[in-house]
């Protein structure tokens, strides 16, 4: 009954200009913030822990402009489900440097593989880039939620400019199927999740021993298609431009692990020109790099890096 109930508010809310929904986001980042006082250790302890050189009042500074873009993401997410494109256009498009770079994946219609982190408003990225890339199918990767009300929502806003929404757990035979049909597209793959550390790739990020995923490297060295780093800067309230930069045209080139380093290094870049439009509310560090452990007979070891 209750993901009924919030599910029509949230398609009720969705009717209204943004406007007006920023106005409750404003009331909804002051209540996390100061009164329910959201996950205010994981965002304070993480802020600490990236911004060492910095003092308390800095990092309350930080972790309230976090749980204001927060809330601002929130509502602008809910909104996506009926902004005319028009209206979104005007509010969110591509950099002039990012087409550029763009510009020859869409003149010879190569499929390529983009990664970005819960940076910015990552949920408006498949929107932009596919009013701006019509000839590629845009498809974001993404992971189905348990409560199958909340899932089909999402799925409506989520879905509304992609070709397609991707359940991680198919993205090897839905590629093969786009690869098979020669048209072009894009697989859009959100990479600053926390993995297991046994089988994570480990880079220093944001002066932290860190764990990343290893799915998007895979997948780019398996099919050799190019990887491009993207992140929806803020340029101010409700308005986004996306920042593209190639991490590289030929993965099986580069050594393992390199494209996850460079993707780390450049969502590392992002956040610290703008530290507050990062996810601060999960627990990034909660696991340590596995040592080398030798076994009983002394034959080998494991590691987990």
């Amino acid at each position: 009954m209750f993901s009924h109930l919030f599910a029509g508010a949230v398609k009720l809310m969705s009717l209204l200009p943004l406007r007006v929904l920023h106005v409750f986001a404003r009331i909804a980042a002051f209540l996390m913030a100061h009164v329910i006082r959201y996950r205010r250790k994981v965002v304070t302890g993480n802020l600490r822990k990236a911004f060492p050189e910095k003092n308390e009042r800095e990092i309350r500074k930080m972790a309230l402009d976090f749980y204001k873009h927060l809330a601002d993401v929130t509502v602008e997410t809910i909104r996506l489900l009926h902004i005319s494109e028009k209206v979104f256009l005007k509010r969110c498009q591509i950099s002039d440097e990012g087409m550029q770079l763009l510009q020859p994946y869409i003149k010879e219609q190569r499929s390529i593989i983009g990664l970005l982190g819960h940076f910015g408003n990552w949920e408006w990225v498949p929107a932009v880039v596919s009013l701006n890339m019509p000839a590629h199918r845009v498809a974001p990767v993404y992971r189905p939620l348990k409560d199958k009300v909340f899932d089909d929502l999402m799925l409506k806003i989520r879905g509304r400019y992609a070709y397609e929404l991707v359940p991680k757990k198919v993205v090897g035979r839905t590629l093969v199927r786009y690869m098979r049909d020669k048209r072009p597209f894009i697989i859009g793959l959100i990479s600053d999740q926390t993995p297991a550390p046994q089988t994570a790739y480990w880079t220093s990020f944001l002066s932290q021993d860190t764990p990343v995923v290893t799915g998007p490297e895979k997948l780019a060295r398996s099919t050799n298609m190019p990887v491009v780093f993207v992140a929806l800067r803020r340029q101010r309230r409700g308005h986004y431009a996306l920042h593209v930069e190639l991490i590289t045209n030929n993965p099986s080139e580069l050594e393992e692990g390199e494209i996850s380093r460079r993707f780390m290094s450049l969502l590392e870049k992002e956040i610290r020109r703008s530290p507050g439009d990062w996810l601060w509310s999960h627990k990034r560090w909660k696991h340590k790099r596995p040592q080398p452990v030798n076994d009983k007979s002394g034959e080998g070891e494991q590691s987990g890096g």
